[in-house]
């Protein structure tokens, strides 16, 4: 290799990064090399590849250059664009940052580095200050495009490990659903606050705070920050923030046309798709109320043409020793011992009948019964009365039989989530699972490093970027460092406490 390594200046859960000079351009430069246990996965040794090269495709001065690619002690390296300068999250610190006019210029640098990725397919997903440079000449670059999509990688999402920047995410990304453009406008938005007044708006001492705070967020909350800014720019921070995604602006570039317009009336325009929904909302009920009449007024004529599924009278849950059992060592769920025992007919929950379901909508309650919209965050299986009706998020409501019912959500990196349910006729209601309120949080920290498993589980190397959600329950945590002996720590992890570990290697092998 070319380069004379000066200086170590970062290390992540992925990467370290090294400030490097080249002696045949005689430049700094910078040298991001993968870790070597992840250099050792084929496929994540790919992945790295592949998105050094599509990164190095982009041509912007607002983003951070990628070079070539190079290998340093064996395992891949990107060299990159070194930045005279220093990042967002530094100038914020010393409160030179909050200014409508700075703000503005902000958005709009990081906007044109945005869309040049976004055009090209690459989503960031760890849009916050630190990753954004700011040069001698006060140019906001991006850094890290495209690196913090490794995370996407199967190998590396393992079980029970939180991605991303807690306090920067969007809603999707906590709910672990898809991401686009949207997620990073998102984060845009919660850095171009603390830009503008130096406060994190999502801040919270765990994951779980954080989380709540963001899946809770709604975009009034934004008003209370008009008198730093102006109503036309909280208007534009809305419409980046929206807590769902088809509400806010559509793209990067759409996003840069209307703040580099700085046309206040059509920010204003385009922030009525969801601020004033008063009359949609008035029209849609008033339609919603004469469809109900017109169904009851047709009802008796109607019924026989109908011929609805029966709702369910299944047996009862499967007694809770046995589905403790099935989560015996905390290191995930096996679907297969949750429902063992559950009754072997083929018969499956009916949600729909055939005519219904073709014309997309959901069978009204009879009688006898109501109908019930099954949630959960994030993702599960979805269990009624021992019989599974799907994976959230399901399409459509389920239609159960008047009286109580037994609602389980499965997911692998959790404790199973058990309610009971009371159904009423003709009436709506909605369970959700939110497995963040029944975990809890785990720090490692090691000092030089090290790998850290738990239950004789690999987990991650330090330093960890996030804490490791875990179901309560004790653990065995070995820290493994090939310079010295192993360190065993037995922890207690409570639901919804962050517990830390602070270990230092002595004496060498």
């Amino acid at each position: 290799m070319q380069f004379t390594i000066e200086e170590k200046i970062q290390e992540g859960a992925f990467t370290s990064v090294y400030r490097a000079y080249d002696p045949v351009l005689q430049r700094r430069i910078l040298l991001k090399v993968l870790h070597k246990h992840h250099a050792a996965d084929s496929d994540l040794h790919q992945r790295f590849i592949r998105e050094a090269q599509a990164c190095a495709a982009l041509r912007s001065e607002y983003v951070v250059q990628v070079y070539s690619l190079t290998e340093y002690e064996n395992c891949p390296a990107i060299v990159m664009e070194f930045v005279e300068g220093t990042s967002l999250k530094q100038l914020i610190a010393d409160g030179s940052t909050r200014t409508l006019a700075y703000t503005q210029k902000v958005a709009l640098q990081t906007l044109r580095g945005l869309v040049a990725a976004h055009e090209r397919g690459i989503i960031h997903r760890d849009i916050k200050p630190g990753n954004i440079l700011v040069t001698t000449k006060g140019t906001c670059k991006i850094s890290d495009f495209g690196l913090a999509a490794l995370a996407s990688v199967p190998s590396v999402t393992m079980q029970g490990m939180v991605l991303g920047t807690p306090a920067y995410m969007s809603p999707e990304q906590i709910r672990q659903e898809e991401v686009d453009q949207r997620t990073d406008l998102f984060a845009l938005g919660v850095t171009l606050i603390e830009v503008l007044t130096g406060e994190r708006i999502f801040e919270g001492t765990s994951y779980a705070e954080c989380a709540k705070k963001i899946l809770t967020f709604q975009v009034a909350q934004l008003d209370r920050f008009t008198a730093q800014s102006s109503t036309e720019f909280i208007q534009f921070l809305k419409l980046l923030m929206a807590p769902q995604k088809q509400d806010r602006l559509a793209s990067s570039r759409e996003a840069l046309a209307v703040l580099d317009k700085q046309d206040s009336s059509l920010v204003i325009n385009v922030s009525r798709r969801f601020t004033s929904p008063k009359k949609h909302s008035f029209a849609l009920i008033g339609s919603i109320i004469v469809l109900f009449i017109a169904v009851i007024l047709l009802l008796p004529s109607r019924i026989s043409d109908f011929n609805y599924p029966q709702p369910l009278n299944a047996p009862a849950f499967p007694d809770s020793s046995r589905t403790a059992g099935a989560h015996a060592g905390k290191e995930g769920i096996h679907h297969d011992s949750l429902v063992h025992g559950m009754n072997n007919r083929s018969q499956q929950l009916p949600i729909l009948n055939p005519r219904t379901l073709a014309a997309g909508g959901t069978p009204p309650a009879t009688a006898d019964s109501g109908t019930v919209r099954l949630t959960s965050n994030p993702w599960a299986k979805v269990y009624v009365d021992n019989r599974l009706v799907g994976e959230t998020p399901l399409s459509r409501p389920v239609v159960l039989a008047a009286g109580k019912h037994e609602i389980l959500f499965v997911h692998p990196s959790f404790d199973p989530i058990m309610q009971t349910i009371t159904v009423l006729p003709f009436r709506e209601s909605t369970v959700t699972g939110n497995f963040f309120d029944h975990v809890g949080y785990l720090i490692c920290l090691a000092s030089p490093w090290a790998e850290v498993y738990i239950n004789d589980q690999y987990k991650d190397t330090t330093p960890f970027e996030k804490p490791i959600l875990l179901s309560p329950g004790k653990y065995k945590v070995r820290f493994k460092n090939t310079s010295f002996q192993d360190i065993i720590r037995e922890v207690n992890v409570r639901s919804k406490d962050t517990t830390t570990l602070v270990v230092t290697f002595k004496g060498q092998r």
